[in-house]
C-alpha cells in the first residue's frame, strides 16, 4: 500500500465529511466520497460545497477529479478496504446527539463493504459507541471488519488547517492493523500521535470539550463578579494567563456563552454516565446550568433597555463563530429569531450565511449596507465587518451592545452608548 497516496473512502457529507475528504486529498491520498443524498452529490461535482470554510472551494477546485470523487451509489463500497465514518452527529435542541441514527446509518454501511475492511469511525460519538458496533458486526454482519475511532479535532473557521497541522492526533484502534493503517494516513502529519483503546479516544473527547466549557462558564461567571469591583477584564486575563500551568491559549476571556452544541453535548455525555453509574456530577452539571443562564443576558439587558417593538435593531452575525456557514445550535442565530418576533430586527452577515439552509427563509431580514434605515440598536456578533460603513446607520446616542467582547475600534463608538460583558 503506497503510504503517500492510499485509497480512501468518506461516508458523509457536511461539514465534518467535507473537511476530511479534503484534507485527505490534500495529504496526497485518492479520495472516494458518499453521501446518500443525491443533490449534496450533484453539487459537489459541481464544485459547490455544502459549507463554507477558509479553504474549501479553493481545495475542492483543486483536487475534483483529481484526488476527488463523489458518488452516491454505495454499492461502490465493496471497493474500498479504509473507510471512514463521517457523518456530523445530529444535536437536538437541548444539545443531545442522535446516536440511533448514526448507528443505524452504519448498520447500513456494514452490509456494503467487503470482507477484512477498516472502518474508522471519526463522527461525534459517545464512550462505548465503537463496542457498540464492534458486537453488532461481530454478530450480524461477520466480515471481519475492523472498527477505529479517529475523535475529529475541528473548529469551525479553521478547520482544514487543524486537520492537517492539529495539535495532537489520537487513533483509538483495537488492533495491530488499524494502528499501522492510521499511522500511515497520517504519516505526513507532524504532531503528537497517541495510539490508545477506543474507549480512552471516546473519553479524551468528552472531557477535553467538557473542560473547554467550564473553562468558558468560569470565567464568565468571574467576568461578573470583577465587574464589581472595576476590574479591567483585560489586564486580569493577562496575569491568569501568565501561570503555565493555565497558558495563553485558555480561555479566560469573558463573553458570550459556549453554543454550536458541541461542547454541550459532550457535558451531557458526562452527565448521562454519571447518573447511569450513580456518581457526583455536581460541576459538571452546574457548568452546563451556568451556561444556560449567562446565554439569556443579551435577551435580558435588550428587554429591560428597549419597551417600544417599534424598537429597530441590526444585528452583525449568525454563525455562532467567525468564518463559517454554520448556524447549527448557534446562539446568535437562536437570539435574532426569538428578537424578530418582539422588534424590527435586521440583520447583516457574509453572502454565505445566506445561502444556507437555515438561514434563507430569513432573507428579507437581511439588511443591505446601502440602505438608510437608522437603528437604536447595534447588536454585535462578530468583528469581521467594515464598521465604519455600520456607523452611518446607527442612531446618535444609540446603544452599540458588543455580545462577544470583539477586538474592534471602540474609538469608532466613542459618542455612542458602547456596552460589552465588561461593563453590561
Amino acid at each position: 500500500m503506497d503510504i503517500q497516496k492510499m485509497k480512501i473512502a468518506t461516508v458523509g457529507l457536511w461539514h465534518l465529511g467535507t473537511i476530511t475528504s479534503l484534507g485527505l486529498a490534500d495529504l496526497g491520498h485518492s479520495v472516494h466520497c458518499f453521501d446518500e443524498n443525491k443533490d449534496v452529490i450533484q453539487n459537489f461535482n459541481l464544485n459547490i460545497p455544502v459549507i463554507y470554510e477558509p479553504k474549501v472551494k479553493k481545495l475542492l477546485k483543486k483536487y475534483l477529479n483529481r484526488k476527488l470523487f463523489f458518488h452516491s451509489n454505495f454499492d461502490n463500497l465493496k471497493k474500498f478496504k479504509v473507510i471512514f465514518i463521517t457523518y456530523d452527529t445530529k444535536i437536538t435542541e437541548d444539545d443531545k446527539s442522535d446516536i440511533n441514527l448514526l448507528f443505524n446509518k452504519i448498520k447500513i454501511i456494514l452490509k456494503f463493504i467487503s470482507k477484512n475492511s477498516t472502518i474508522i469511525i471519526s463522527s461525534q460519538i459517545p464512550v462505548g459507541f465503537t463496542n457498540r458496533i464492534e458486537k453488532f458486526e461481530k454478530r450480524f454482519i461477520k466480515k471481519n471488519t475492523k472498527i477505529s475511532y479517529f475523535p475529529e479535532n475541528l473548529r469551525l473557521g479553521n478547520s482544514l488547517n487543524l486537520f492537517n497541522k492539529p495539535d495532537r492526533i489520537i487513533f483509538g484502534t483495537r488492533d495491530d492493523k488499524s494502528k499501522r493503517i492510521l499511522n500511515k494516513v497520517f504519516k505526513k502529519v507532524d504532531c503528537l500521535k497517541f495510539n490508545v483503546c477506543p474507549e480512552t479516544a471516546e473519553m479524551s473527547k468528552h472531557v477535553i470539550n467538557s473542560f473547554l466549557a467550564c473553562s468558558i462558564s468560569f470565567i464568565n461567571e468571574i467576568g461578573q463578579l470583577s465587574n464589581k469591583f472595576n476590574i479591567p477584564l483585560s489586564s486580569l486575563e493577562r496575569c491568569v494567563k501568565s501561570d503555565k500551568r493555565i497558558g495563553f491559549k485558555s480561555y479566560l476571556k469573558p463573553g458570550n456563552a459556549f453554543s454550536g452544541g458541541t461542547l454541550a453535548r459532550d457535558l451531557n455525555f458526562l452527565i448521562k454516565l454519571s447518573k447511569k453509574f450513580n456518581t457526583n456530577s455536581r460541576v459538571i452539571n452546574s457548568i452546563y446550568k451556568s451556561n444556560k443562564h449567562h446565554s439569556n443576558w443579551i435577551q435580558n439587558f435588550i428587554k429591560k433597555n428597549f419597551k417600544s417593538k417599534s424598537s429597530n435593531i441590526l444585528q452583525v452575525g449568525l454563525s455562532y463563530k467567525d468564518n463559517t456557514s454554520t448556524v447549527r445550535r448557534s446562539l446568535p442565530f437562536q437570539i435574532f429569531k426569538n428578537l424578530r418576533k418582539l422588534y424590527n430586527i435586521k440583520f447583516h452577515d457574509k453572502d454565505y450565511i445566506l445561502k444556507t439552509k437555515e438561514v434563507v427563509k430569513y432573507k428579507k431580514y437581511y439588511f443591505n449596507l446601502n440602505s438608510t434605515k437608522k437603528f437604536n440598536l447595534l447588536l454585535i456578533f462578530s468583528d469581521k465587518y467594515d464598521f465604519k460603513l455600520l456607523k452611518k446607520n446607527i442612531k446618535k446616542n444609540s446603544i452599540i451592545l458588543d455580545a462577544n467582547n470583539s477586538n474592534i475600534n471602540k474609538k469608532l463608538f466613542k459618542n455612542y452608548n458602547y456596552i460589552s460583558i465588561e461593563n453590561a
